[in-house]
């Protein structure tokens, strides 16, 4: 602004310091200058209130004012005087009466484009939306399309999905479910949360993709997780009031209690169609009867692999639960960290009392005579060092390592 300033007060000086010098300075008709009928300076004064607008064309009078004063007084007429003879002073007012009138001309005119130009924009911005939502449109048209094509088809491998999880345990049962999800949802973003009944929160076993929903979430009256504890069904969320709400909640259940819960966070397109929420409750009810034998079985595999009075794992059945976590990540993208360290020298019930309140209960240990090991669960890279200060502290200075 300071900047314009200056550049139009000297474009100003210029063009009336040009009109002084040729038809002034060396014109052989000095004294017609004052009198000319079409007064070059005032052809100077409209240019630039044309150019800038009233504000710049105020400084262009006043330079274009005093030029034809100063020629005035070189003709040897005495200043006083002119402002007492209109042949002379009208000038002055015609200066400003056309720097005003072609200013507000010019400002108008600007403003009017101005206007237009944000007009144009957001026309530009409503019709980039319009498109998107075509796309989505015929996209969503084109899934249809092939959904109704393939229906059978569809229906039938679907079943064969859910069938084969029937001869999984629990955590393969979790990896199978994501990939049922993606492949017949569309969905890019889900969560698996177990329950914990003691405090009354869930808390994230598995995530993929670009979750907004916490890794521990408390129980609120009211709320979608509430309803899905005390109906044991499918519940959908309203992302226009929460957007950190999920699409559609599912619970898993076990002896009819609810134990985690499935969250479909996003679909692709934005895609909340019913036959989506009917197919979802499908393969939800057709999940919870593939681990209802699951379950079973998986106590009595726990039973054989987890020291007594403990929560701590020989390390077979560990590298089983890190194998499948090692497969979601490559698949999915899952964040774990695993750590490893030498045993120094701690009995399974020792190393028991250490973890009490200093791990997850959805974090998973296992140990020999030789070594302990740890998973957690949804711990990202940056989470690492703080974890493997906060074991080595645990356990005396133990030097742990990534595995």
């Amino acid at each position: 602004m300071k900047k314009n300033f200056f550049v139009n007060i000297l474009e100003s000086l210029i063009y009336c310091l040009l009109v002084y010098l040729v038809f002034f300075y060396y014109s052989n008709f000095k004294n017609d200058f004052l009198t000319m009928n079409i007064q070059p300076l005032t052809i100077v004064v409209g240019v630039m209130a044309l150019k800038y607008g009233v504000y710049t064309s105020l400084q262009t009078v006043i330079i274009a004012s005093f030029f034809y004063i100063f020629s005035y007084y070189k003709l040897g007429n005495d200043p006083v005087v002119f402002f007492l003879d209109f042949n002379y002073y009208k000038f002055i007012l015609i200066f400003f009466f056309i720097g005003l009138t072609l200013g507000r001309v010019s400002d108008n005119f600007r403003s009017k484009i101005d206007e237009l130009k944000e007009e144009n924009k957001n026309l530009e911005e409503t019709l980039k939306n319009q498109r998107e939502k075509n796309l989505q449109l015929v996209n969503i048209n084109e899934r249809l399309k092939s959904r109704i094509i393939g229906s059978k088809e569809s229906i039938l491998t679907l079943h064969q999905l859910t069938s084969s999880i029937l001869l999984q345990n629990v955590d393969k049962i979790f990896t199978q479910v994501l990939e049922i999800l993606i492949d017949f949802l569309g969905s890019d973003v889900i969560s698996i949360y177990l329950y914990n009944e003691e405090r009354k929160i869930f808390r994230a076993r598995i995530k993929i993709g670009n979750s907004v929903i916490p890794n521990f979430i408390e129980i609120k009256a009211g709320d979608i997780y509430s309803k899905v504890l005390d109906l044991k069904t499918v519940q959908c969320g309203n992302k226009e009031e929460n957007k950190a709400s999920p699409v559609y909640v599912a619970p898993i259940l076990k002896n009819n209690n609810v134990i985690g819960i499935i969250n479909i966070e996003r679909l692709k397109y934005e895609n909340q169609e019913k036959y989506l929420l009917e197919l979802f409750k499908v393969i939800s009810q057709w999940i919870n009867n593939a681990l209802v034998k699951a379950f079973e079985e998986n106590e009595i595999e726990i039973k054989k692999n987890v020291f007594e009075n403990t929560r701590i794992y020989n390390l077979k059945y560990f590298s089983q639960i890190l194998e499948e976590d090692k497969k979601r990540k490559k698949k999915f993208g899952a964040d774990y960290i695993a750590l490893e360290t030498i045993n120094p020298g701690l009995e399974p019930e020792e190393l028991n009392e250490l973890i009490k309140g200093k791990m997850r209960d959805i974090d998973v240990i296992g140990m020999s005579d030789e070594v302990i090991k740890f998973i957690f669960v949804n711990a990202s890279k940056d989470d690492k060092l703080l974890l493997i200060k906060r074991m080595s502290e645990m356990l005396s200075g133990a030097e742990l390592y990534e595995i």
